[in-house]
């Protein structure tokens, strides 16, 4: 099997988160839940992740709450943060996670606006500014596109922003552990992601991270360990937004792939991700999306003229053990604008551990299929 659905969901798995799973579940009790050893261990772990994660993101002075992954994080966020009168700025390029439960928060007052993008896949500054209200008090925004793989001007939105008193909240989802990010350096308040794509671990963890506390309604209430005669969750941070038992071995896991990060990594993957794009845009009737922004994440997708983008997926898994995404990949808005609603587009994501030549037989694949359908 060759797999390029990195993005979707790494495989294999970091053998250093894998084995910190095991550990911790061999080890370690519930966190802050007792004064006995196997307790303490599991609470000095949590805390030194948590420690960890702030230094990984340049937010040593902020805050970090757990969460299940970045879907869990931004209903935790939109539906915690924003209320009736407020008006929110997002984007086409967003997924579903951020997409869904704004349209919630629509149905309970709260407006929406969404901005479009450019033809390299970056969103439109001068639109930003124009459809700013006084009562914006956000900016939602991914970091790097799932469909494009293309970097936001995360910097230059958040230089606007901020003047104008808004938060920038940002989806890391495509971007933690594919690039370095510097919240302080890039202007970001609130930046949610998950473990399972670039940094490897197990499905089912990751985080928020916030610059500073902000006042946030819990999505969830439940056990924390103290405070157990008050009826209200406990105002204390994480604990807020953090109710009941934490998974352990997951938080241990996302430690270890934390630690195993590293700069060449990131070259490797950008080397294989700009070696296909050479690669695949010998094939005719094949059109790489947003291909002059080379200012990207190892991410490209693919449309295809004479076949859907499911079709060709199928055929590439079915025919050549291929994996990757055909289809809307979560954000429709995108696909709205492009007009690729019925044939979708075909993703290819990457990681280190793929090859030039694993490239070089799905390139073969892909042409093979293109010159069958387009016969």
């Amino acid at each position: 099997m060759i797999y390029f659905d990195h993005a979707a969901t790494s495989f294999p798995k970091s053998k250093a988160a894998l084995d910190a799973f095991v550990y911790a579940a061999n080890t370690y009790a519930n966190a802050g839940r007792g004064s006995y050893e196997a307790s303490l261990q599991a609470s000095r772990m949590l805390y030194q992740t948590i420690e960890d994660i702030k230094k990984y993101v340049h937010a040593e002075n902020g805050e970090v709450v757990f969460t299940s992954g970045t879907t869990m994080a931004f209903n935790i966020i939109i539906k915690g943060m924003f209320h009736k009168g407020d008006h929110i700025l997002t984007t086409a390029l967003e997924h579903n996670s951020i997409l869904r439960p704004l349209y919630e928060m629509e149905k309970q007052g709260v407006e929406v606006d969404i901005l479009s993008f450019k033809k390299d896949g970056t969103i439109d500054i001068e639109e930003f500014i124009s459809k700013r209200k006084p009562n914006t008090k956000a900016m939602i925004m991914t970091l790097v596109s799932n469909v494009f793989g293309v970097i936001q001007p995360v910097k230059q939105i958040a230089e606007i922003a901020h003047a104008y008193g808004m938060l920038v909240i940002v989806d890391a989802a495509q971007a933690v552990g594919h690039m370095d990010i510097n919240m302080n350096e890039m202007g970001i308040d609130i930046l949610c992601f998950s473990g399972h794509k670039g940094l490897r671990t197990p499905r089912g963890i990751g985080a928020i991270v916030m610059k500073q506390a902000y006042a946030i309604d819990p999505l969830l209430s439940g056990g924390s360990g103290f405070s157990s005669f008050e009826k209200m969750q406990p105002k204390n941070l994480p604990e807020h937004l953090e109710a009941g038992t934490l998974p352990i071995e997951l938080i241990a896991s996302l430690q270890a792939a934390l630690k195993e990060e590293s700069k060449e990594n990131k070259k490797q993957e950008q080397r294989i991700c700009t070696y296909f794009i050479e690669k695949v845009k010998q094939i005719s009737n094949v059109e790489i999306l947003c291909e002059e922004n080379t200012n990207r994440c190892a991410l490209v997708s693919l449309r295809l003229h004479g076949i859907a983008s499911e079709e060709a997926m199928d055929l590439l898994s079915q025919n050549y053990d291929i994996c990757v995404r055909g289809g809307i990949h979560c954000a429709p808005l995108l696909h709205k604008q492009l007009h690729t609603e019925t044939c979708g587009l075909l993703r290819f994501s990457f990681s280190k551990d793929n090859t030039k030549e694993e490239v070089d037989i799905a390139v073969k694949a892909l042409q093979e299929i293109m010159e069958e359908v387009c016969e």
